[in-house]
């Protein structure tokens, strides 16, 4: 049996069981199911009491605050109306922030720095610009592809369990 290209096995991180992964897949169906149903839970928790906090929406659904925070950062609440207490802190200052890693602060210091750092590097390569446009090139299709992959997982996983209309 031959395996596409984009597909391989992995070990499922929630229950350990090996399983044919597309587009980076870090779930078992199984474990997908399940935490599809734990996201419903804490959406339809958070639609009704729309003043919790992350710990009150945790003890309530038993669902770890762990959890929940990661499901924040994939903009899983989006749609959700949120009062000010569901929040949790960024990556790097501390922060209060409702959705991604980062709060628009760090967010824009690290673009600067990163944009200074891009630039340092073309300043030291004199010669060989080509090879740094490739880069940028390849670094870009790969981040656009990470993007189309994140956007596929969330659609493909929506979709678990429920009728295609």
């Amino acid at each position: 049996m031959a395996i596409a290209p984009r597909q391989k096995l992995r070990n499922c991180i929630q229950c350990g069981k090996v399983f044919l992964s597309k587009d980076r897949e870090e779930l078992c169906t199984d474990c997908r199911a399940s935490y599809y149903q734990l996201e419903e839970l804490v959406k339809e928790f958070v639609k009704d009491h729309p003043g919790s906090s992350v710990n009150e929406v945790s003890e309530a659904t038993t669902v770890s605050k762990k959890l929940i925070q990661k499901m924040m950062r994939e903009g899983v609440f989006m749609d959700v109306p949120m009062g000010d207490n569901f929040m949790y802190a960024c990556a790097s200052c501390g922060k209060p922030i409702k959705t991604g890693t980062y709060c628009t602060s760090c967010l824009t210091r690290l673009r600067k720095e990163t944009q200074q750092a891009a630039e340092r590097m073309q300043v030291r390569v004199k010669e060989g610009t080509s090879t740094i446009k490739r880069l940028d090139i390849l670094a870009q299709r790969e981040f656009e592809q990470e993007q189309r992959d994140r956007r596929t997982y969330r659609m493909g996983l929506t979709n678990v369990g429920r009728p295609i209309k």
